[in-house]
């Protein structure tokens, strides 16, 4: 029984010599067709007079982060005086 081969129950392919290795049930595939659709997104801009206003606090930028927008680019016009912060979310109710 030195030489002896062992052969899997389950899915009938020879393993090493060695007893204690075990050999675990195939897994299951499961396939879904799943129609893909390309997300939807929507826009805000808040952009920020800095001669007459101050810049937005961390409780203002928590506000709409809480509303799901996400800051993706800052804009400093200098020679305007302004500054514009450019969000993105996903669109709601879609």
């Amino acid at each position: 029984m030195k030489n002896e081969a062992w052969t899997s129950k389950y899915i009938g392919i020879l393993t090493s010599e060695q007893r204690d290795v075990r050999m675990f049930p195939p897994v299951p595939m499961v396939y879904e067709q799943v129609a893909a659709t390309a997300p939807s997104w929507e826009y805000h801009v808040l952009t920020i007079d800095v001669r007459e206003n101050d810049l937005p606090d961390t409780a203002q930028l928590n506000e709409l982060g809480k509303q799901g927008w996400i800051l993706v680019g800052v804009l400093n016009a200098e020679n305007h005086g302004v500054v514009h912060y450019y969000f993105v979310r996903q669109k709601q109710g879609e």
